[in-house]
């Protein structure tokens, strides 16, 4: 008798009730029976629904039930289906849940941006013959039966609801897109099986052979002063990734996920929360290279062509961020499945679909901020655009220097008055915010990505670079103290604009328009001038070990796969989340664990890409440019 109890107690929460498909009402009635039977198929369906999970309070919200064991159940005509149920909580409620926590009232705003959209996530295997109308009624009856007066709200999409037959099938498009690929690989192969057996070396033939390929990317070169540059690409790279990383398990359900309002609370956080000043090393280096190439062609020819300046760099880093846009767009609803799979989709090949464009044209940053295709490309855009600006900051340095250094000051302060005053206008936190609806805030759209915004470290690397050449083969003396006080002042600064950002996630930290601003328009160029001092420094003998470290052969080869570790490694971390069977606990371990792992596979991805993409697109690019003067790309 106590087991029928519980057996009815078990179909009455997991067996449809009133259902109105009639294949529907009788293949659940089919289950109910096989499971009062403890027939192996209904066993299988039941046990790989969810069931109420421990730590919510904790903030573990998803019950991911068994997805593979869904989706392959067949018994007869009935096949498993597996249905992702969304319940929202209000807002009363979740705070009720966070004074568990201790989080308090003065609190709640610093934290609301991670909570507010909170959902439970809890899936229920069914007969796929079962129409979304009638699981949902049934799961919505349920809950509320089991949750009286707490309000809260369940919904269900279509496209949440996966059975085996559900995946997509390759259509016109994805042939097209493998066709292309192969194209390039095949061309590779027979390019270095020409490149073996030919008495003399065909320059075309080469540009494409893996094996003339694979020696650049290993070479060893005469060494420069500029070796330095290497480390720092690749370390800031990796500092990236690491910081992706994070940000994806913050994307990710949790298991621990209040525990993250803990850990913004701790200084080690700030070294990911803080670390996305990290970019702007990248911003600084491109104005460094561009500034050094710009005077030194110019030096050479005596003329400058604004027209191939352009093209030149155009077609030498977009041919092949097509590639991956085409993957995107194509076939990246192949790499994986689960519960969260439409959604991973959703969020990134649809805007690859749509605005295809205003990526290959450089311009999301102001087209469609809020639906960027391949998220970290918008560097990409910001840094074409100050590209594009930085003749009007080189041309006057060339032909007159007084003019041309006022002309440098005055966009210097230009870009950091900007930046102050969107800051200003719109409130903006100091550092940025830590939530997992990041890209949807204005802060990340109209600041953290607006190249209006972001274009004073660039402009300090313009100007850094028409210094570093202009002293070039000169000897730079500096005392000890004054070297000592140099690396103390830059360690200094890079600590302070990483760190900086603590306070403004303190409980007893009361917002203060200009402090925010002051710091959302100045710490880049604090972290910035500490990079510079690091250059300087390597180049001019004072580096020490750390030159040594950053000049690093390894470094070198590295670097050079570094554009495709750029383009490839948000696509590995974002799909291996949205293919999770399961949540994930969130710890500086795991997240740092999982970081390496993403670097390991990313470089070997990344290699491969080189080698068969990047390298063969950029030497048919310089084959064609080869007999025109233009100005060479950083």
């Amino acid at each position: 008798m106590k087991q029928g109890l519980l057996m009815n107690q078990v179909l009455a929460t997991y067996a449809l009730n009133n259902v109105e498909n009639s294949v529907c009402k009788n293949h659940t009635q089919m289950f109910k029976d096989g499971l009062r039977t403890f027939e192996p198929w209904a066993l299988n369906m039941f046990d790989a629904s969810g069931k109420i999970q421990s730590g919510i309070l904790l903030g573990n919200l998803v019950e991911f039930g068994s997805f593979k064991e869904c989706i392959h159940i067949k018994y007869g005509e009935i096949k498993g289906k597996h249905c992702l149920l969304k319940i929202t909580p209000t807002l009363d409620l979740i705070k009720q849940i966070l004074a568990f926590r201790n989080v308090t009232e003065r609190r709640f705003p610093k934290v609301r941006l991670i909570v507010e959209k909170s959902v439970l996530l809890w899936s229920i295997c069914v007969p796929d013959s079962c129409p979304k109308n009638d699981i949902l009624r049934h799961f919505n009856k349920t809950f509320i039966e089991m949750s009286e007066g707490l309000n809260l709200v369940v919904s269900l999409q279509d496209e949440h609801c996966v059975t085996l037959d559900s995946e997509r099938k390759m259509g016109l498009e994805q042939y097209i897109s493998l066709s292309i690929l192969t194209v390039f690989v095949v061309t590779v192969g027979v390019s270095t099986l020409l490149e073996a057996v030919l008495p003399s070396k065909n320059t075309l033939i080469a540009s494409f052979s893996a094996s003339s390929n694979y020696q650049k990317i290993t070479a060893r070169r005469t060494k420069n002063d500029l070796d330095c540059l290497h480390g720092l690409r690749f370390l800031s790279t990796c500092y990236v990734v690491v910081g992706h990383r994070y940000l994806m398990a913050m994307f990710s359900p949790v298991i621990n996920g209040l525990e993250i309002l803990d850990w913004v609370l701790n200084y080690s956080s700030t070294i990911i929360i803080g670390g996305t000043i990290c970019v702007d090393t990248f911003f600084m280096l491109s104005g460094l290279l561009v500034s050094i190439s710009f005077f030194d062609h110019v030096a050479r020819n005596g003329t400058f062509n604004i027209f191939t300046f352009y093209l030149y760099r155009y077609f030498r880093i977009t041919p092949t961020l097509g590639i991956v846009v085409l993957i995107y767009a194509t076939l990246i609803q192949f790499f994986g499945s689960g519960p969260l799979w439409y959604d991973t989709c959703v969020a990134h090949l649809r805007p690859c679909r749509y605005y295809w464009w205003s990526t290959l044209l450089h311009v999301q940053s102001y087209v469609n901020p809020g639906a960027l295709c391949i998220l970290q490309t918008w560097y990409l855009s910001c840094d074409m655009i100050f590209y594009c600006f930085s003749p009007v900051v080189l041309y006057p340095l060339w032909k007159n220097r007084i003019l041309g250094l006022f002309n440098l000051t005055l966009a210097y302060f230009l870009s950091v008055g900007v930046s102050f005053y969107l800051a200003w206008v719109n409130e903006y936190e100091g550092g940025m915010p830590i939530t997992n609806q990041l890209f949807e805030t204005k802060y990340f759209q109209r600041h953290y990505i607006a190249p209006h915004a972001r274009a004073s470290p660039y402009i300090m690397g313009l100007g850094f670079g028409y210094c570093v050449y202009s002293l070039k083969g000169r000897k730079v003396k500096m005392s000890t103290f004054m070297n000592l006080s140099g690396w103390i002042t830059s360690g200094a600064l890079m600590v302070a604009s990483v760190v900086g950002c603590h306070s403004f996630q303190e409980e007893n930290h009361d917002y203060n328009r200009l402090e925010a601003s002051v710091f959302l328009s100045c710490s880049r160029s604090a972290w910035t001038v500490g990079v510079m001092w690091m250059i300087w420094a390597c180049i001019h003998g004072y580096g020490g070990i750390v030159n040594e470290f950053l000049s690093m052969f390894v470094f070198r080869v590295l670097g050079r796969i570094s554009y495709g570790m750029f383009l490839l490694h948000l696509i590995l971390q974002l799909f291996k989340n949205g293919a999770n069977k399961m949540p994930i606990y969130f710890s500086n371990f795991t997240a740092i664990y999982d970081g390496c792992a993403d670097l390991l596979v990313t470089v070997f991805a990344s290699f491969l890409f080189t080698l068969f993409f990047e390298l063969p697109l950029t030497n048919l690019h310089t084959f064609i440019f080869k007999n025109k003067k233009v100005q060479p790309h950083n």
